[in-house]
């Protein structure tokens, strides 16, 4: 698995490259674009547990909705050599049920409560991380070796419409339509080596995604939407080389949709604050959970609150 940020392969600092999806203040992870020793495959499984407003996809949002959403994923991830730089090339299939209520306002009638449910295959995500600054191709041995310090790189996240989709239904575990995330994750390690037992990470993942249009949503012929802004950023620190804890945030902005040529007004912008605690079990698996929630929204912006829980194994 490729990423942004210098990791002694030697260690269980495996990191959880992409979540199944970046939902509320869970998104990406605190320590998720980690490198890991050349050549390595990395399989990892989630477990993600959400309350709140929007479906799997966090820019699917119904300002008068409950919807609570249960998804198992799988990700694989292999690591490649790109000149003397590493990367990556990763999939993610995720699995589960949504299910909750709708609020439907109609002009001159009162409004209505749909209510509903979908499972199965949810929609699946591939695309790659590269190294820019930072991200050497190293051994093992010669990661433990390394002083840590700043890195960056270059994410491209595909989002394919595989989800369980039926436009006569108000919730779904789909979105029906292609997205693509572009991302510049960065972040600073500090630690006499990646041994030390007090290091610390600040990261930084600023993107953009862009959403394809729904030929067939709900009660419409055609929807499309606007970007996404998001910014998201981890503080991490170690008690020692197997226990860290993380503060996590993300804000984001946009998103706003046009519904058969009609503009919604509906701009999303919110403000999402979570915690992170892992541990590093071995030389090659480690657990990571998280919890977050938003806590500052506009009228059409994310709500609600999530946990994540992630094991992930090196090999």
């Amino acid at each position: 698995m490729a990423t942004a940020f210098r990791v002694p392969g030697a260690l269980a600092l495996v990191p959880a490259l992409l979540a199944a999806s970046p939902a509320l203040a869970i998104g990406d992870g605190a320590r998720a674009y980690m490198l890991v020793p050349k050549g390595s495959h990395v399989l990892s499984a989630y477990g993600i547990f959400l309350d709140g407003n929007s479906s799997l996809d966090p820019s699917t949002v119904a300002s008068n909705a409950n919807i609570s959403i249960d998804v198992a994923a799988l990700q694989y991830t292999h690591s490649v050599t790109t000149g003397k730089t590493q990367s990556g090339l990763f999939v993610v299939m995720p699995l589960g049920r949504v299910n909750g209520s709708v609020d439907i306002e109609r002009p001159l009638r009162p409004p209505v409560t749909l209510t509903g449910s979908s499972s199965g295959l949810g929609d699946i995500q591939f695309g790659a991380v590269f190294g820019v600054v930072g991200s050497p191709s190293l051994a093992p041995r010669d990661y433990i070796a390394m002083k840590p310090g700043a890195a960056l790189g270059a994410l491209v996240k595909v989002t394919a419409p595989t989800g369980a989709y039926t436009s006569d239904k108000a919730l779904n575990l789909g979105a029906n339509r292609w997205a693509v995330q572009i991302g510049a994750p960065m972040g600073y390690i500090i630690g006499q080596s990646m041994l030390d037992p007090a290091l610390m990470t600040f990261e930084l993942l600023p993107s953009i995604t862009f959403y394809g249009t729904n030929t067939d949503p709900f009660g419409a012929d055609r929807q499309t939407q606007k970007p996404i802004f998001r910014l998201e950023g981890h503080i991490t620190r170690n008690l020692n080389r197997a226990l860290w804890i993380g503060v996590d945030t993300i804000v984001s902005t946009g998103g706003s949709t046009r519904t058969d040529g009609v503009s919604d007004a509906n701009s999303q912008s919110s403000w999402e604050l979570g915690g992170t605690v892992g541990l590093n079990l071995s030389k090659s698996m480690s657990v990571k959970a998280t919890y977050g929630g938003v806590i500052a929204r506009n009228s059409n912006g994310l709500d609600g609150d999530g946990f994540r829980l992630v094991g992930t194994m090196l090999f």
